[in-house]
């Protein structure tokens, strides 16, 4: 069950909880009474129910509105980027520019973007470093039999699967020059032309474009166009944090995360991933999250043994920016071992215990006798 638990208007404890059953094959909601009056249902009184799109559920005399009815809306006001909200720009044609570093969630929100778009046709996601850039313009455009050797038949690009619908393309910033011009021409008319083909093609494909560098940087390094760089600056441009910059946003990452996943987080485990650098961002962070959550037998994450990497990518390491900062590992690991100590509220043996560590190291490591 993933769960959002909510408070009598009186006394301001949770005393009533919304899950969605992901048992049901419809994928519905129950309300339950945790304790205290029951809701009142359609006029009737409840203590457990299904809630539907159209019910009209009272807690007390508050009237409560589930519309629109979707466990991710309720998450996306909770965490999700402020876009998802601008219903007039992501129903819009307009052409979207996604920058942000490696694990901040460009292909989620263009995919979120796409969902909330009304668009018929399909959300087609290229990863364009992925390809080899001699076969980058066949994969995007297609491409007519014997135009190259190999060719043995017509291809369909990514643009015209995705006809109706919308075309993501990350990570535009390793795109050779030349493509670059062929992406300019069909930003400025909607056109193109398979390799092959004589003839240019019309289409209604709404492009997402997503970048990890900055553009404005390899534009002046004269390894991005400048023509194609304002081009997709006239759109629109969303600029993803990184969770370095952002220690609020690790508070929400892992709210986002429990109410997704039914599972809670405990105060000190919370406390310290804010400590972290994510070099991975959002990816690592949910990452981590999802290993602990299989590992651990109970629905509380908490702070059992830690991953040695995390260490490594403390903020404080990742802090040092020349080699006149580094400090020799050792020292890293006992602010590491007084952090957990003083998490444990001074406990030794748990310490050692929660860091697989023995007791006596643990006193030799923080000199503690």
């Amino acid at each position: 069950m993933s769960y959002v638990e909510l408070p009598n208007s009186d006394i301001q404890h949770f005393h009533y909880r919304l899950e969605l059953d992901h048992k049901d094959e419809d994928g519905r909601f129950v309300l339950k009474t945790i304790k205290g009056n029951p809701f009142w249902l359609n006029g009737l009184a409840a203590k457990e129910a299904y809630i539907e799109r159209q019910d009209k559920v009272y807690i007390d005399d508050n009237k409560m509105n589930f519309d629109p009815f979707d466990l991710q809306e309720i998450l996306n006001r909770h965490f999700e980027h402020p876009v998802l909200m601008e219903q007039n720009l992501i129903s819009s044609n307009l052409k979207i520019l996604i920058l942000g570093e490696t694990g901040t969630g460009k292909s989620h929100l263009a995919s979120k973007i796409h969902d909330k778009s009304g668009r018929q046709g399909s959300f087609v996601a290229i990863n364009l470093s992925s390809y080899n850039p001699q076969l980058i313009e066949s994969e995007l455009f297609g491409h007519k039999k014997g135009a190259f050797t190999g060719a043995i038949s017509d291809k369909i690009g990514a643009f015209k699967t995705a006809e109706h619908g919308t075309l993501f393309l990350d990570e535009v910033d390793s795109l050779p020059m030349d493509l670059q011009t062929k992406l300019l021409t069909f930003i400025d008319n909607n056109k193109f032309r398979r390799v092959g083909d004589v003839k240019e093609s019309s289409i209604n494909t709404r492009v997402i474009f997503a970048a990890g560098q900055s553009l404005e940087k390899m534009v002046q390094h004269g390894t991005f166009r400048k023509d194609f760089y304002f081009r997709l600056k006239a759109g629109h441009t969303i600029e993803l944090k990184s969770l370095r910059n952002d220690i609020k946003r690790i508070k929400d990452a892992c709210q986002f995360y429990t109410l997704k996943n039914g599972v809670t987080i405990s105060q000190r485990l919370s406390d310290f991933y804010e400590t972290l650098a994510w070099p991975g961002n959002l990816r690592q962070l949910f990452g981590h999250l999802d290993k602990k959550r299989i590992l651990s037998r109970y629905a509380k994450l908490d702070f059992d043994h830690l991953d040695e990497e995390l260490l490594l990518q403390s903020s404080d390491l990742m802090s040092f920016s020349s080699m006149e900062e580094l400090v020799p590992l050792r020292d890293l690991k006992e602010d590491y071992v007084k952090k957990a100590l003083s998490m444990c509220e001074g406990n030794v043996a748990m310490t050692a215990r929660k860091l697989q560590l023995t007791e006596k190291t643990v006193r030799t490591i923080v000199g503690k006798v």
